[in-house]
């Protein structure tokens, strides 16, 4: 299965699709020079194959290239970088 991830047009939330069906989204704000992870959503179809991975990683590897810190308030993304901590270098205190 083949998760594509892109930047929404408004650039407030990443969207995952898969064979070009909505798939879930990953959603979160700017706040003083960071970014703030609020709430990931993966479609019940779509739940435990991959998608909210797809989602953090194609998030933190844009925050990343950016260079930026993050603050991952979504209780997934935290959990995603817990279970990476290659990515943990990114949290904002840290």
């Amino acid at each position: 299965m083949q998760v594509d991830v892109t930047l929404s047009p408004g650039g407030d939330f990443f969207e995952a699709e898969v064979d070009g069906k909505h798939a879930g989204q990953l959603e979160f704000i700017r706040h003083n020079g960071v970014i703030v992870y609020t709430h990931t959503e993966v479609d019940d179809e779509f739940e435990g194959k991959g998608v909210g991975s797809a989602l953090a990683r194609a998030a933190l590897d844009a925050a990343r290239a950016e260079g930026v810190k993050v603050v991952p308030r979504c209780p997934f993304v935290k959990a995603w970088i817990e279970r990476h901590p290659d990515y943990a270098d990114l949290v904002k205190g840290r």
